[in-house]
């Protein structure tokens, strides 16, 4: 049996009888390497163990950590970025945010994915919520509260739903093709329409990208990729483009709403949005909260469709939207081949029937 030690051996005894001893604050390391403190106790046994309180580092619970990775990095994140990962780390914390930072581990991190999983969340939910997990641990590293990241040996649960984005329906079509000479916001949903570029590419493009000689729109491609993509300018978009052009002075092709403020900016995510989600109210696209339908993917999706029913060839249509892999447009293209067959199929379903109901008539 190991032998108590002798505790008022460690301390001085003071005339008043109270035994002294001395505790330091904590280093970034957790170690007790700074200032120096004097601490009392007529108990020597009692005073031990206040200067082991003092000097045992304290775990980090996960929602400290998260609070501070927050506070700190905010302002890091896009808006529109947060607003997908707020509610997450709100759900993470709600569950996790008692652990000591130090006790949570790849398995925690795994179990909380496959639990989103069963959830139905799609895989662009469930690998948004892991890099939540990937950034706190990340930030806590950096703060040296835990020596590596678990998150990162953890891999996707398998089997995650991928979300499909939809064509507009042809009555949303028709109205976009209406307001091709809309000079407020109809325009802008005719061009990506017509274009097909992503909203971020559309929206800090100057006008010194467009080139109205050879009809062509230049898009600088992905850092991993070399050199311009150019983006043909159909002919039902020239003229609509010309007086866009003419209406919106500036250097930007889309400047900042209203067209009167914050002059020489070009439109930015908030304020896409903000304009957006008053034009799908004015036309009906909304639900019963009234946010929008559909969104500029949506458009996109719209134009591989059009451009697939034209007859594009797929490697055309690749460098049209600018899909860095043929993989992804060929997806599409057979996901529309499909569909087109369903409906042709369905037709001829439809029209064998009539026949059929014809001949038994005449029979009759």
């Amino acid at each position: 049996m190991a032998k108590k030690p002798n505790y008022a051996s460690m301390f001085t005894l003071r005339a008043d009888g109270l035994y002294m001893g001395y505790w330091h604050d904590l280093d970034r390391e957790g170690k007790p390497s700074g200032k120096r403190h004097a601490i009392y106790d007529r108990d020597p046994e009692k005073l031990y163990k206040k200067i082991q309180a003092k000097e045992t580092p304290k775990l980090k619970t996960f929602k400290e950590v998260a609070d501070e990775w927050e506070t700190l990095h905010r302002d890091e994140i896009k808006d529109r970025t947060w607003k997908n990962y707020a509610p997450h780390v709100s759900n993470i914390v709600a569950i996790y945010g008692d652990y000591a930072i130090e006790e949570l581990t790849a398995f925690e991190v795994n179990q909380d994915l496959l639990a989103t999983k069963a959830a139905g969340l799609s895989y662009t939910v469930v690998n948004s919520r892991r890099s939540i997990w990937r950034m706190i641990f990340d930030y806590a590293i950096g703060q040296r509260y835990i020596p590596y990241n678990p998150a990162l040996s953890v891999k996707l649960p398998k089997g995650l739903p991928k979300g499909k984005r939809t064509v507009p329906e042809d009555d949303v079509l028709d109205t976009i093709i209406a307001d091709a000479e809309d000079m407020d916001f109809g325009f802008i949903s005719f061009f990506l329409l017509c274009t097909g570029l992503r909203r971020t590419e559309a929206l800090t493009r100057p006008k010194s990208d467009i080139d109205m000689k050879a009809w062509e729109i230049k898009i600088p491609k992905a850092k991993t990729e070399a050199g311009i993509r150019t983006v043909p300018i159909i002919t039902p978009l020239r003229d609509p483009l010309k007086k866009w052009m003419d209406a919106h002075p500036g250097k930007w092709l889309f400047p900042y709403i209203p067209y009167n403020g914050r002059k020489g900016e070009y439109m930015t995510d908030s304020n896409w949005e903000t304009a957006w989600a008053n034009y799908c109210k004015t036309n009906g696209w909304v639900d019963e909260e009234d946010k929008p339908l559909i969104g500029a993917h949506n458009l996109r999706h719209g134009t591989a469709t059009l451009l697939y029913e034209a007859g594009v060839d797929v490697y055309t249509a690749q460098h049209i939207l600018g899909h860095a892999n043929i993989t992804t447009t060929m997806e599409i293209y057979t996901e529309l081949r499909k569909k087109h067959e369903k409906k042709n199929i369905g037709k001829f379903s439809k029209s064998m029937s009539k026949m059929m109901q014809k001949l038994l008539y005449n029979r009759a």
